[in-house]
């Protein structure tokens, strides 16, 4: 299955992150073929990681971008050879699987190099003439395998460290070159085979399948020699002998690893610097996950997303134009994110993306888990003040009423439990609560940020003026907006203190108030979206 990763805005608030985790267990219960995954684009609020807690929900990971990944396009699916195979071994399974390199793991999975194609063929061609195992040495069971032999004498971890030899002249002329260590190769010379044992042979490999007789191999035992059987001929097993060696002694151990996370565009550059047409993949602890190829990074990867809270570019995770978009779940206006084809677009009129994504697990009869059902009310009573915003629907009543009832709890009762958790045990910050949910709107030519604290004591923020407007002011510089505010809104009160700075003559024509003091208290102003967003279009 591939990865869809499902995520909210920028500055993520409740709706945004608990929406995407319920929309992605949506869609992973109705869409069996893709693998839906939720995120969030930033810290998770107090009030999100008290619901989540209250719910037993997990939280989903934060990401930082959306840029394609090495993770998007490499072969998982990847065949890899330990390293004490023979390179023959080797060469079958490239030869089968129209392979140009193998990984090469020890028994943990575990890299250590990367046999090519080019590093297996050279040093075949290397061997212009029959090898011997005095520099390398093999074992009697990789040199059996190699022979497609059976052992009929000696133990298959004996080390085979001497030269190789075909018998092809008369006996007294075949043993006179044989030194102690050598091995023999030859098919059913009865003569050669007990005086090349008692020349010193370690090794023989009786070809064509004859087998030989039993006096020969108690011979073979008294000598402490072995005794290999193939049906193969002598010239076949004489070439065969030389691809014994294990991999490990030819693969390539200056290698260019990548990991799963890194930018594609990253691993695009180290693979044109590598001398490898492929990079080996691991995670962190050297485990191989995949290869990347010329091929995959030629192929590219879009990362198919869906969007729920958002659809515009400048709330959007950083890369969002080169990701496919597949699906948006907003309740929010049309923005300027583009899809390459048609898509489901669901945007409705209500207060919150969690009602618009309960009324699809109720529409459809999908069952909900409780904790599902938990984070969900959870979104839809922050975002709509405990259903006191303005934006709040008909719709959203009903759904918040079917919710409580499915909990069993008391609606009211919770909702203050949950707008309390916004500041419960923890330090009042006016960076955090500048600049913890702000939202860019572009009003013609201006580009205006908007942020929202909630809070169920609106003295927490104003004790903290001062510090709350020089915040404001270094979001102002470093974004370079033209108008900044903040709405402390107070639940009980059902209004907001609304702070502005920047070109405050926007401010105070949208609002038709002085913003001299830096801020001005508004009665029944509980939707940044309805009551503020919108007065600047209006003045616009």
């Amino acid at each position: 299955m591939k990865p869809v990763y499902v995520f909210g805005h920028r500055h993520p608030d409740n709706d945004s992150i608990c929406s995407a985790v319920a929309y992605a267990y949506f869609k992973n219960v109705t869409d069996a073929e893709n693998d839906y995954i939720p995120a969030r684009l930033g810290p998770a609020p107090r009030e999100t990681v008290w619901a989540f807690e209250r719910w037993g929900a997990t939280l989903p990971d934060e990401i930082s971008h959306i840029h394609p990944r090495v993770g998007d396009v490499m072969s998982s699916d990847v065949i890899k050879i330990q390293n004490d195979r023979s390179m023959l071994e080797a060469g079958r399974i490239m030869r089968d699987n129209d392979l140009r390199a193998l990984p090469v793991v020890d028994a943990d999975e575990h890299v250590l190099g990367l046999l090519s194609e080019r590093s297996l063929a050279m040093r075949y061609l290397e061997e212009t003439q029959i090898a011997g195992f005095d520099e390398i040495p093999v074992t009697l069971e990789q040199l059996a395998q190699v022979v497609d032999g059976e052992i009929l004498v000696g133990d298959s971890s004996r080390i085979v460290d001497g030269r190789v030899h075909i018998a092809a002249a008369e006996p007294e002329t075949a043993v006179e070159v044989i030194e102690p260590g050598d091995v023999l190769i030859l098919g059913n010379r009865k003569r050669t085979q007990p005086m090349a044992l008692e020349a010193g042979a370690s090794v023989l490999i009786i070809t064509l399948g004859i087998k030989p007789d039993e006096s020969v191999l108690e011979l073979a035992r008294q000598k402490d020699a072995a005794v290999i059987l193939t049906n193969i001929s002598s010239y076949v097993a004489a070439r065969r002998s030389s691809l014994a060696q294990a991999v490990s002694n030819i693969m390539d151990t200056e290698l260019t690893l990548t990991t799963p996370e890194m930018l594609l565009s990253d691993a695009q550059d180290a693979l044109a610097l590598s001398a490898q047409r492929e990079l080996v993949v691991v995670d962190d602890d050297h485990t191989c996950m995949g290869v990347l190829t010329r091929t995959d990074v030629a192929r590219g990867g879009r990362r198919r997303v869906v969007l729920v809270d958002h659809n515009e570019v400048s709330q959007s995770a950083e890369g969002i134009e080169n990701a496919s978009v597949v699906e948006i779940i907003d309740h929010h206006r049309v923005g300027d994110i583009q899809s390459a084809g048609p898509i489901l677009f669901l945007n409705l009129p209500v207060g919150s993306t969690a009602t618009i994504i309960a009324t699809r697990f109720f529409d459809t009869g999908i069952e909900m888990p409780r904790e599902i059902a938990g984070i969900l009310l959870s979104a839809l009573l922050t975002d709509t003040v405990l259903l006191k915003s303005p934006t709040t629907t008909p719709v959203d009543h009903e759904i918040a009423e079917k919710l409580c009832a499915f909990l069993d709890i008391d609606m009211m009762q919770y909702g203050m439990e949950l707008f309390k958790s916004k500041s419960a045990g923890a330090t009042f910050s006016a960076q955090a609560a500048v600049n913890a949910d702000l939202k860019e709107y572009r009003v013609g030519d201006h580009v205006i940020a908007i942020g929202q604290y909630e809070t169920v004591d609106l003295n927490e923020i104003l004790d903290k003026k001062s510090e709350v407007i020089a915040e404001m002011n270094n979001a102002l510089a470093e974004h370079g907006y033209d108008v900044v505010v903040l709405m402390g809104t107070d639940i009980i009160r059902e209004g907001s203190e609304m702070f502005a700075v920047g070109d405050i003559k926007i401010a105070e024509k949208a609002f038709d108030a002085s913003f001299e003091s830096g801020s001005v208290w508004m009665d029944g102003v509980l939707s940044r979206k309805k009551q503020v967003a919108a007065r600047f279009m209006d003045a616009s």
